[in-house]
């Protein structure tokens, strides 16, 4: 289904590389409403889509991470497949600011929080190479498989809900996440000595 919507249950493959992600998300969600249902408990359940900003882990595999640690070591921008594969990022403020107006809400059906906003991986290294180091090459690997096509939330719960929508442009977002990188590259190498 694109744009997800929250009403869409998954086509996931349980064995597959991704399992114990996708999966993961799955019996959490399981879990809450059956705590809801046993215990009686008020449940929020939040649908992140990617998110990206300050405080990431440098090696935690996901793209943007990925492409600002690459580009600041002058390393090739690793792209899996052709590039053309689509994601949706939303700048970390944006969604703990979603977060914090589901808690506050009576409802407990799942909410979907992340931006619309779809951009090809391609696109994010193009913007990634122009920000931080125009001389970095990309390099392309083989897709990994089930690797997802296409990522991109469908709001509108949120918006009407919620009265809430994203803020920050991907490159406003960039910014200081570049720069957080930029300062944690420079404190781990000075440790390194």
């Amino acid at each position: 289904m694109h744009p997800q919507s929250e009403d869409y249950w998954g086509n996931v493959n349980c064995t597959g590389i991704r399992a114990c992600y996708d999966e993961s998300k799955r019996l959490a969600e399981t879990l809450t409403y059956d705590f809801e249902r046993q215990y009686g408990l008020e449940v929020r359940v939040v649908r992140i889509f990617n998110t990206y900003g300050e405080r990431m882990q440098a090696n935690d595999g996901r793209v943007v991470s990925n492409f600002v640690v690459q580009a600041l070591q002058g390393i090739p921008l690793t792209v899996y497949g052709d590039g053309s594969q689509t994601r949706s990022f939303c700048y970390v403020a944006d969604l703990v600011e979603g977060i914090i107006r589901l808690m506050n809400s009576d409802y407990s059906q799942p909410m979907n929080l992340g931006n619309p906003g779809e951009y090809t991986v391609l696109e994010l290294a193009d913007t990634v190479q122009r920000l931080v180091n125009p001389e970095v090459n990309l390099v392309f690997q083989p897709l990994p498989k089930d690797d997802p096509r296409r990522r991109r939330p469908n709001i509108d719960r949120a918006k009407s809900i919620l009265h809430w929508q994203p803020l920050v442009p991907l490159e406003e977002g960039l910014s200081p996440t570049i720069a957080y990188f930029r300062d944690r590259l420079a404190e781990d190498e000075q440790l390194a000595k």
